[in-house]
Formats: structure tokens, C-alpha cells, sequence
């Protein structure tokens, strides 16, 4: 891991092409591909004004088709996560005045490399002051718990993976 990689929060409208065409890459290769969960994961929420988009960015990568030849590049970013606006309502963690944590995903050939819990730990350490929520995948409860969140409802499941819905509370 590059310690010298910035965190990058921009809203829907700063996002460069590129920068948003890896973000859409990625989110792909995990979650629909990877986990085989068939949903739109386009949803409209990405381009809400306060929506913010946080992610490390990747080595451009090159893409090889089958027989080894050169397709195109990926700008697909080392991890990534989205934040809702304040008080949107995204599921079982919603509370009153929350900003929710959602999309969170490393990218498959850097995982293992400590970007997915640096992300969560500048996310938190940004937004402390502030509620936080999230619909965490429950194999993963205990390290988002390791940032202070807890179970704040009962366990529930979407596109076939059990979720956790979790809140951390605002600090001084």
C-alpha cells in the first residue's frame, strides 16, 4: 500500500470520466460479477448533489482479452465507498440525521493490502462529529465494529448475502 495515496472525496459533478467510469468498474467487477448479485447498481443516488464519492486511486491497469492482447485501461480505484446525503433513507440502518456508508468495496488485486480499513478509518475519522450508519455484509461486523459501530437492528438479507444493519455514533 502507497502511503503517500490521498483519499479523494468529490461529489457526482467533480468526478472526472475516468474517475467515474473506474468507480462504475469496479463496483461492477465486485458486486455484480464477483458476488453475483443481479441489481442496478446505477440507482440515481450516485448523482445527488451531497452524495460524496471517497476512494484511493488504482494504477491504471491494462485490460487483456482472452488471447493477451491489449483491450483498453482501468483507473478502477483501490477501494471505494459512497456517502448518502444526511438523513436519506438507505435501509434497516437508517436513523434521523445519519449519513450512511454504502459501496464500500477494494478492488480484488490490491485486497489484503489494509485500503479498505484506511478508507474506513479516514471516512470515520472525517465525519466524526456526525452519526453514521451502514448496511454492513455480516461476515464483516466485526471490522466495522472495530471503528465503533454496533448493531443498531436485526439482521436482514440482500441479493442473497445476510447484511447487518450498524451505526456509530457522533463523537466531540
Amino acid at each position: 500500500m502507497s502511503e503517500d495515496s490521498q483519499l479523494v472525496v468529490k461529489t457526482f459533478d467533480e468526478l472526472t470520466l475516468a474517475e467515474l467510469y473506474g468507480i462504475m468498474q469496479l463496483r461492477s467487477q465486485v458486486f455484480v460479477v464477483e458476488q453475483s448479485c443481479i441489481f442496478l447498481d446505477q440507482d440515481g443516488v450516485d448523482t445527488l448533489p451531497r452524495t460524496l464519492h471517497a476512494f484511493f486511486p488504482g494504477d491504471v491497469r491494462t485490460m487483456q482479452d482472452s488471447h493477451g492482447a491489449e483491450v483498453g485501461r482501468s483507473l478502477a480505484p483501490n477501494a471505494y465507498a459512497r456517502m448518502l446525503p444526511p438523513d436519506f433513507p438507505d435501509g434497516p440502518a437508517f436513523e434521523p440525521g445519519a449519513r450512511s456508508i454504502g459501496r464500500v468495496v477494494t478492488n480484488p488485486e490490491v485486497r489484503g493490502g489494509g485500503w479498505g480499513r484506511r478508507l474506513i478509518s479516514e471516512l470515520v475519522a472525517g465525519h466524526s462529529h456526525g452519526l453514521l450508519t451502514l448496511n454492513a455484509q455480516s461476515h464483516l461486523e466485526g471490522f466495522y465494529a472495530g471503528f465503533g459501530f454496533s448493531p443498531n437492528g436485526p439482521r436482514f438479507f440482500e441479493d442473497g448475502i445476510e447484511h447487518t444493519p450498524m451505526s456509530r455514533p457522533a463523537t466531540a
